[in-house]
């Protein structure tokens, strides 16, 4: 999508004209699978995503990335396989909220960022933060910044998302996140965020 901001992936837009009809062709272009470099696993059990790539024979076996995330209370989450299809910069999410990096799974369903107050990214929900790893959410898949971003930024409309359970989390663990103290100055902001503004990053460089 070029000409749509710093990142042309992502729209920037909270609505987009043309939705149902983008994730009908991303879902017939996703028999193409050279097309498509990763394929993503969640596992809603464990509330964490293995990323894949593809072996020499062209299928998704080989473990690329494992990240933290928080899927649906009380299995809100849907099983079965996807096609990821519109992208946003932010989106605005149940409750007044609103997610950086949203990417559409099915339907309602989106992985994004943790939830922010308003559309700051210094208005970070800590709580729902501190929550990465166990259920949480409405029924999207919340991630944190850098790993939101990462899948708008290189897994295209189409790639197939496969959402399951299983008390393996998978070939690469379940990675942890950063606990933010709910007394810190810096508590509104994701720590992941690779925002120059975000000053995690100004501490870590003092340190």
């Amino acid at each position: 999508m070029p000409g749509e901001g710093k990142n042309e992936n992502v729209r920037q837009e909270d609505t987009v004209q043309g939705e149902n009809q983008q994730e009908k062709d991303s879902q017939q272009s996703a028999s193409d699978e050279a097309e498509f470099p990763y394929y993503i696993k969640v596992n809603r059990r464990q509330n964490c995503i293995t990323v894949y790539t593809s072996d020499e024979n062209g299928e998704y076996t080989v473990p690329y990335k494992a990240m933290i995330c928080s899927t649906g209370l009380y299995n809100a989450t849907p099983r079965g396989t996807f096609h990821l299809s519109t992208k946003y910069l932010w989106r605005e999410l149940y409750g007044k909220v609103y997610g950086q990096y949203a990417t559409r799974i099915t339907g309602g369903v989106l992985f994004h960022s943790v939830p922010y107050y308003k559309k700051s990214k210094s208005a970070l929900c800590t709580e729902k933060y501190n929550k990465l790893g166990q259920q949480a959410s409405m029924g999207c898949v919340r991630l944190t910044v850098e790993d939101a971003k990462w899948i708008a930024d290189n897994c295209p409309s189409g790639t197939t998302v496969e959402i399951y359970e299983d008390d393996d989390p998978g070939p690469l663990g379940k990675p942890e996140a950063a606990h933010i103290d709910t007394d810190s100055p810096n508590k509104g902001w994701d720590p992941t965020d690779p925002d120059v503004e975000n000053p995690w990053h100004q501490l870590s460089d003092d340190e």
